[in-house]
C-alpha cells in the first residue's frame, strides 16, 4: 500500500463519522447551541477577564474540549492548533515552539506559565514541556499571546506568553486513570484522586512518560515520572488559597545546537497562592537539579583536542508577584498595578568560574566549582480606557531590572474599535525583551583530554583557561524586540462564524549567537591567549514581517472546524529592506486544516493537517565537534497528520470509560522517499553516530481511561 493509499484510508475512516453526523443533524441543532458559552473570554492579555473581540494582543484559546479531541500526546503538540505555531520535536526528550520570530530551536521564544508560575528554567533559559509536572488531563486551558508579553510580563516573553491553566479541584470526590501505548515504545501511565471536605479540596496525581527514538523503538530516549498534589482552601465567595507541589525527574537525549546532552534533569515546585477579584499573589519555589553531558568532542581537523566531562548543577528559585486592581473611581477607566522579585542560586562543583578560574591572583585559581547568585525585580501598570462603547484604549508600561544586565522599560499601547457587534480592528505597538540564561552567560564545562590529544603538559592548564572563553559570555546583552501589530477579528452566524487577520512587523536587534573565532597557531591548533567560542550579541538583526489568517466555524453543536494560514518573511535589518544573505533560514508558509467532532452516543474525535514550506535549518551540529563549523540542511515541505478516534460510555451510573487511537503521521511527499522527515536538521554518519534532531516516523497508539 502507497503512503497516498495510507493517508487516503486514515482521512476516510476518522472522516466517516463526521458526514454520518451530519446527515442526522437538523437546522434545529443551532437553537440548543449556548451562545454565551461560546463567546470566549480571556484573561492573560491583560491580567483580568475581558472578551476576546477586546484583547490588546492577539491571543488564541485551546479549550478543554479541544484537548479532550486532539490527537496530542504532548502538551507541545495541542500549540500546533495555535495560527503561526512552528512546534519542532528534535527528539522524543525535547521539544520547541516559535512564532513570529526567525526560525530556531532553542525554545527562548516565548514565556510559559503554568498558573502563573514560570516554568522557563533560569539555568537553561527554556521551558521543558515533558517534565511539567501535569498531564494533559490535568489542564483545563491554554490562552497563547502572539505577539511581546513583557509590559506585563517582564523577561523573556518576547514573542509572546503560553499560559497554562490546571483544572481545578472538582466539587465532588473523583478519581481517574488513563494508560497509552503503542508504536515507538510510547507507554503513559497517569492517575488522580481528589475530594472535597468542607472548604477544602486536596488532589493528588501522578504517572510516567517513556518513549522510545523514532529510530530505535527498543531504546528508551525519554523516561519522565511526575507526582503532584494540591491543596485548596475556600476563604469566602470568590477568595481562595492554593498550595501546590509538583515533583518530576526526566532521563533523556538533547540535541542542541552545541551537540547532544544526555543526562538526568528534575523538577520541584511548591508555589502558594492567594486568589480574589481584585487581588492575586503568589509565592513559588522552583528547584532544578541536573546531571549532564555534552555529548560532543572538541575537535578541529579531524583531531580530537579534549571531550568534555559529566557535570551536576543545582539552581533554586525564589519568586513572588502580587497584582491589584485599583477600585474603579471612574466607569470608563480600569487600572491594575503589580510587580515581582525573584532571587536565583546556581552552583556545581564541575564547572568554571570565568572570573576566578583564570585570575592567578584570585584564592580560586585553578580552582573548578561555581557558586552564583542574581535576582530581578520589576513592576508594571495597565491602565484601559474606554472614551466611547465602540473603543478601548490600553496602556502599559513596565520596568524590569536584574543583576546580570541592563535594565528595560517595556512599554505597550494597543486600540481596539468596535464599529458593529462581533466586529473588531485592533492596532498596537509594544517592545519586549529576552533575558540571556545562565547557560549563555556563564556556563563553563570541565574537560577531559584524551591519550591521543595533541594538547599535553602545561598546554592543559591553559586549554582550561580556554574553556572559559567558550560557550558563556558574561557581557551579554538583552534581547530586545520592537513590533508593530494590526488586526482583525470578525464573528458572523450568531458568532458560529469567526474571522481573525493579523499582521506584524518585527524588529529584532542584539540578537544572541553563538560567534566563533578561532585563531590558529603554526600547527593548526587554536591559539589559546587569542582564541574565543563565545556566545555574543553579534547576529544580525532583522525585520520579521508576517500576517495570520485564521477561520473557525462551528458547523454545529457538535462538529467544529478550523483553518489558518500563516506567511513570514525575514529580511536584513539596515537602511533599506534587503533580504537577508540566509533568507531561506525560516519556514514562509504554516497551513492548518482540520476540525473535530462529537456525537451524542458516545464517538468522538478530530483529524488536524499542518503543513510547514520549505527552508534551510543552518544550526545543525556537526557530529566533528563543537570546535568545527556548523552545517546547513535543506528541509523539503512536509505535512503532518493528528488524529483521534475515541468513544465513550457510562457501563454503570459514575463511571465513565473511554477508550480510542490517536495517530501522529509525518509525511514527506517527494518522490520515492518514505512517509517521514526531520523537523530539525540531523541525520546519521557513516560510522552510525546520530546528530542533530530526530527523523519522525510514524506514532499510532492506543489509550484506554476512566474516571469515577
Amino acid at each position: 500500500m502507497t503512503i497516498r493509499t495510507q493517508i487516503a484510508v486514515v482521512v476516510v475512516c476518522l472522516l466517516l463519522p463526521v458526514a454520518a453526523l451530519s446527515a442526522q443533524e437538523e437546522i434545529s441543532d443551532f437553537e440548543e447551541l449556548d451562545l454565551e458559552a461560546m463567546l470566549d473570554t480571556v484573561f492573560s492579555a491583560a491580567k483580568h477577564e475581558q472578551e476576546i473581540g477586546e484583547s490588546p494582543s492577539v491571543i488564541t484559546v485551546i479549550s478543554r474540549e479541544d484537548i479532550e479531541a486532539s490527537g496530542a500526546n504532548t502538551m507541545a503538540d495541542l500549540l500546533r492548533l495555535v495560527p503561526g505555531m512552528d512546534v519542532v520535536i528534535s527528539s522524543a526528550f525535547y521539544t520547541s515552539v516559535s512564532s513570529r520570530l526567525v526560525w530556531n530551536t532553542e525554545n527562548q521564544f516565548y514565556l510559559v506559565l503554568v498558573d502563573g508560575r514560570e516554568a522557563n528554567v533560569e539555568l537553561l533559559g527554556r521551558p521543558f514541556w515533558e517534565l511539567e509536572p501535569i498531564a494533559l488531563d490535568d489542564i483545563e486551558r491554554i490562552e497563547v499571546i502572539r505577539g511581546p508579553g513583557s509590559a506585563l510580563y517582564g523577561a523573556n516573553a518576547l514573542a509572546g506568553v503560553i499560559s497554562i491553566t490546571t483544572r481545578a479541584v472538582p466539587e465532588e470526590t473523583s478519581a481517574w486513570a488513563g494508560l497509552t501505548t503503542g508504536e515507538t515504545g510510547v507507554t503513559t501511565l497517569g492517575a488522580r484522586a481528589s475530594t472535597r471536605v468542607g472548604d477544602w479540596g486536596f488532589s493528588l496525581s501522578g504517572g510516567a512518560d517513556i518513549m522510545g527514538s523514532f529510530a530505535d523503538p527498543g531504546s528508551i530516549e525519554k523516561e519522565v515520572w511526575k507526582f503532584r498534589a494540591v491543596v485548596e482552601y475556600h476563604l469566602s465567595e470568590g477568595k481562595r488559597l492554593m498550595l501546590d507541589l509538583g515533583l518530576s525527574e526526566a532521563t533523556g537525549m538533547l540535541p542542541t545546537a552545541s551537540g547532544v546532552v544526555d543526562g538526568t534533569i528534575s523538577f520541584r515546585t511548591l508555589r502558594l497562592a492567594y486568589e480574589s477579584q481584585d487581588l492575586r499573589g503568589q509565592l513559588y519555589w522552583f528547584q532544578v537539579p541536573t546531571a549532564i553531558k555534552l555529548n560532543a568532542p572538541l575537535a578541529l581537523g579531524g583531531v580530537t583536542l579534549a571531550r568534555f566531562l559529566p557535570s551536576e548543577a543545582d539552581g533554586h528559585t525564589i519568586d513572588g508577584q502580587v497584582q491589584w486592581t485599583l477600585p474603579a473611581f471612574w466607569t470608563s477607566l480600569l487600572v491594575i498595578v503589580g510587580g515581582g522579585a525573584r532571587v536565583t542560586w546556581l552552583g556545581s562543583d564541575n564547572l568554571l568560574d570565568a572570573e576566578t578560574y583564570a585570575d592567578i591572583g584570585s584564592p580560586d585559581y585553578h580552582q573548578s566549582g561555581i557558586s552564583h547568585w542574581e535576582s530581578r525585580v520589576g513592576g508594571f501598570v495597565h491602565a484601559e480606557f474606554k472614551p466611547a462603547d465602540f473603543v478601548t484604549v490600553t496602556g502599559d508600561l513596565r520596568f524590569d531590572y536584574n543583576s546580570e544586565t541592563e535594565e528595560f522599560f517595556s512599554p505597550r499601547l494597543a486600540v481596539v474599535f468596535k464599529p458593529a457587534a462581533g466586529q473588531y480592528v485592533r492596532l498596537g505597538v509594544a517592545r519586549a525583551f529576552r533575558k540571556p540564561s545562565f547557560l549563555e552567560m556563564g556556563a563553563h564545562a570541565q574537560v577531559e583530554f584524551p591519550a591521543d590529544s595533541p594538547i599535553t603538559g602545561p598546554e592543559q592548564e591553559r586549554f582550561l583557561e580556554f574553556m572559559t572563553k567558550v560557550i558563556g559570555n558574561s557581557d551579554l546583552t538583552n534581547e530586545k524586540l520592537l513590533a508593530f501589530e494590526a488586526g482583525y477579528l470578525g464573528q458572523f452566524l450568531d458568532r458560529r462564524l469567526s474571522v481573525a487577520l493579523d499582521l506584524y512587523c518585527n524588529i529584532h536587534t542584539d540578537r544572541i549567537f553563538l560567534y566563533p573565532n578561532l585563531v590558529l597557531d603554526v600547527n593548526g591548533l587554536p591559539d589559546l591567549d587569542s582564541s574565543t567560542f563565545m556566545l555574543e550579541n553579534k547576529g544580525i538583526d532583522l525585520r520579521i514581517i508576517g500576517s495570520e489568517l485564521s477561520v473557525g466555524f462551528r458547523l454545529s453543536r457538535h462538529i467544529s472546524l478550523l483553518a489558518s494560514w500563516t506567511h513570514r518573511e525575514v529580511f536584513r535589518h539596515d537602511d533599506r529592506l534587503v533580504p537577508n544573505k540566509q533568507e531561506d533560514n525560516t519556514p514562509k508558509n504554516l497551513i492548518t486544516l482540520g476540525g473535530r467532532f462529537r456525537t451524542g452516543w458516545g464517538l468522538f474525535g478530530s483529524l488536524y493537517i499542518f503543513s510547514r514550506s520549505r527552508f534551510t535549518d543552518w544550526g545543525v551540529e556537526n557530529p566533528a565537534g563543537l570546535l568545527e563549523p556548523r552545517l546547513s540542511h535543506k528541509m523539503p515541505n512536509v505535512f503532518l497528520l493528528l488524529g483521534k478516534l475515541g468513544w465513550e460510555w457510562e457501563p454503570m451510573r459514575g463511571l465513565e470509560l473511554e477508550t480510542g487511537l490517536k495517530l501522529f503521521l509525518p509525511v514527506r511527499l517527494s518522490s520515492g522517499l518514505p512517509a517521514g522527515y526531520y523537523e530539525k536538521g540531523g541525520g546519521t554518519t557513516i560510522h552510525g553516530v546520530k546528530y542533530g534532531g530526530d527523523m519522525l516516523l510514524r506514532v499510532v497508539t492506543g489509550y484506554v481511561q476512566g474516571t469515577f
